[in-house]
């Protein structure tokens, strides 16, 4: 896997991006009610059945889950746990601290799964999908704790839970793997329903990602958006670097992970930000500055890694 081959992989996401930009300031596709629908058809139902397909499906008897999931989970905790240490640094306020943090460790499954597949085909879709099985869950419980820790407008421990186990994402989830496990096989008439939506999800969310990309400054918050990015698209991907080495996670499995925790935070991180007393305009603009940025640092940063994994 060679520079070329990453800004290949990387043009039809970031021209699916820009386009739905583009449709977005179209008078005829302009109405907010129509993109706040079809994010939410990709979120809670398109995705989820495309998770839920791909893992179902996939082998997982040659891959070591088990290492993967620590090379994945541990870094992610350790930057989490600094980060809280150094909240006062990161961030002016409580509210935009929160932000910081889903700016840091979150990231965007369209993006993620729509780079893996262009790079590795079918297998990288799957491999997609576990890493996703693995931080979905652990980047929403993290970020939850950060609100919990830093706002005074706090949740109770069982609403984080409830909304943890409810993500869309954890039971598509949840349900390929189970479905993955038993003696049976998907019928034909169920499969020929199931492909054709989990088909659909990625345009889908990707035109919705673009869709949601507006105008921003940062002036106010510079600090928090540049050590948020930083955090985001160069040292998070260098600490999983060494960590999958640490691990002896090789090979696609690996580069997969890596993609994973190089992308952008994801466009949800602003609804949480917005319902849980967040700094929603900075998570706004972590969201685009992030998504336009990666397009840049993505080629190096999975040349560089795909150097020391494969």
């Amino acid at each position: 896997m060679d520079f070329v081959s990453v800004v290949g992989a990387l043009i039809p996401v970031a021209g699916l991006i820009a386009f739905g930009w583009v449709l977005r300031r179209l008078r005829l596709l302009s109405d907010p009610d129509f993109w706040s629908g079809a994010e939410k058809l990709a979120y809670f139902v398109l995705l989820p059945v495309l998770l839920f397909r791909n893992i179902s499906a996939v082998d997982i008897s040659h891959i070591d889950i088990g290492r993967l999931a620590a090379a994945l989970v541990l870094p992610t905790i350790g930057i989490t746990i600094i980060l809280f240490a150094l909240n006062r640094v990161l961030a002016s306020d409580r509210p935009s601290f929160t932000s910081v943090v889903q700016g840091a460790i979150r990231f965007n499954t369209y993006i993620g799964l729509s780079l893996s597949a262009a790079l590795f085909g079918p297998e990288g879709a799957a491999l997609a999908a576990i890493v996703g099985a693995v931080l979905v869950p652990l980047v929403n419980v993290l970020s939850s704790i950060a609100f919990e820790l830093f706002l005074v407008d706090k949740r109770s421990w069982l609403a984080l839970g409830r909304s943890v186990i409810l993500n869309p994402l954890v039971l598509g989830c949840a349900a390929g793997g189970a479905w993955n496990v038993l003696p049976v096989t998907t019928p034909e008439a169920v499969a020929g329903m199931i492909d054709p939506l989990a088909a659909a999800a990625l345009p889908i969310g990707l035109l919705c990602v673009g869709a949601g990309i507006r105008r921003f400054s940062v002036r106010e918050h510079a600090v928090a958006f540049v050590s948020a990015t930083v955090l985001k698209l160069l040292i998070v991907p260098a600490v999983t670097v060494v960590s999958l080495l640490a691990f002896g996670v090789r090979g696609e499995a690996a580069v997969v992970g890596l993609i994973f925790q190089s992308i952008a935070t994801a466009s949800s991180a602003y609804v949480m930000a917005r319902q849980l007393g967040g700094n929603a305009t900075l998570m706004a603009a972590l969201i685009a500055g992030q998504t336009v940025i990666s397009m840049l640092t993505l080629p190096i940063v999975l040349t560089t890694g795909a150097q020391l994994l494969l």
